[in-house]
């Protein structure tokens, strides 16, 4: 028998821990501008403006002491290397937990390679978009006020958003996400008519090479696991 462990055991296994290229837990001291990835292969996160670790927030599970990523609406966000968005043709998943403070047309996450398609997944306002080409949009709004779970995946060619583990949209998009740009933007203003993010996040994964959701899932109860 196997078992396949969830993250809300006493002690929670990855079983794609080689495959994460980015894991930001948003621990830290409050007020800290170092944003560490804890992934397998740690990359140097680059805060841009005023992004800090904040604690004294309750963080997705109730925990106001560990800290979570803070971005006030005035030009905040992150840059990471463009390997972290390296999926090629690939399957992938990206996910994370988010509290907006309002409805916002904003970049999650962003690599915009010269010469070839670029691939954004973002918020068009109050829905979740993914673009390469053509939008895809999430049928339901992604609430404000409160922490919630988004994720996109690709598997096999079909990609899939996620809200609270509900499935909101399922497209075939085959494009090649290729790595010839320069970096990876996170939670960025995407054009000059795009608002600016005002809000947390936290527990913000990317897994290259595998899609972890696939249907309706029940989010992680807990931190993600560095093992």
């Amino acid at each position: 028998m196997s078992w396949i462990i969830t993250g809300s055991e006493k002690n929670p296994v990855d079983l794609y821990r080689s495959n994460v290229s980015l894991l930001l837990h948003g621990d830290g001291a409050n007020g800290s501008t170092t944003i560490v990835d804890s992934s397998p292969s740690p990359k140097v996160v680059n805060p841009v403006g005023n992004v800090q670790i904040r604690t004294g927030v309750a963080d997705p599970f109730g925990n106001s002491t560990r800290g979570v990523i803070e971005l006030d609406g005035t030009g905040d966000s992150l840059t990471a290397p463009i390997s972290v968005s390296s999926f090629g043709t690939g399957n992938f998943t990206i996910e994370l937990w988010i509290y907006k403070n309002d409805n916002v047309t904003c970049g999650i996450q962003e690599a915009r390679p010269g010469g070839a398609v670029p691939w954004l997944w973002y918020f068009n306002g109050s829905k979740l978009e993914f673009y390469t080409g053509s939008p895809f949009q999430s049928t339901n709004n992604v609430p404000t006020g409160q922490w919630v779970h988004i994720a996109v995946t690709r598997a096999s060619g079909v990609l899939r958003q996620f809200i609270n583990g509900n499935k909101e949209s399922e497209n075939i998009v085959t494009a090649n996400l290729t790595t010839a740009g320069s970096s990876t933007l996170l939670m960025r203003t995407i054009d000059a008519n795009s608002d600016k993010f005002s809000g947390y996040i936290d527990e913000y994964r990317v897994t290259a090479g595998i899609a972890r959701y696939t249907s309706n899932f029940t989010p992680p109860t807990a931190p993600f696991p560095d093992i």
